[in-house]
């Protein structure tokens, strides 16, 4: 089920599911794709029920923050483009960019 046909969720379980995906990305970021569900739901202080009641694969959960990974390089790339020297913003983007992959573990395993 994508972002676009997923039935709106409650508060309170939209809330849960931004917890799985930040504390997701965290662990990533940190340990690498290695980590499990239950890792993901013992770092988010949710029950392992709720991360798989969001998430039915650690694939679809990657999917998930590989996309917000994806937009984070848009926005740079857009930001990029306001320089009024298109050098200087090329090598902006490069070196933010690189930065973003070198201290982030789980987005350069799953993009690289």
């Amino acid at each position: 089920m994508t972002e676009e046909t997923r039935p709106a969720l409650r508060k309170d379980a939209e809330r849960n599911r931004q917890r799985v995906l930040d504390a997701a990305r965290e662990l990533f970021a940190e340990k690498g794709l290695e980590a499990t569900l239950n890792d993901v739901a013992r770092y988010a202080n949710v029950g392992v029920g709720t991360v798989y009641r969001r998430f039915a694969t650690k694939e679809e959960l990657i999917g998930a923050i590989f996309v917000d990974g994806m937009e984070q390089l848009t926005a740079l790339a857009e930001s990029a483009l306001q320089h009024e020297d298109s050098w200087q913003g090329f090598a902006w983007y490069v070196e933010s960019m690189c930065e973003i992959t070198a201290t982030d573990r789980g987005l350069r395993e799953i993009a690289f």
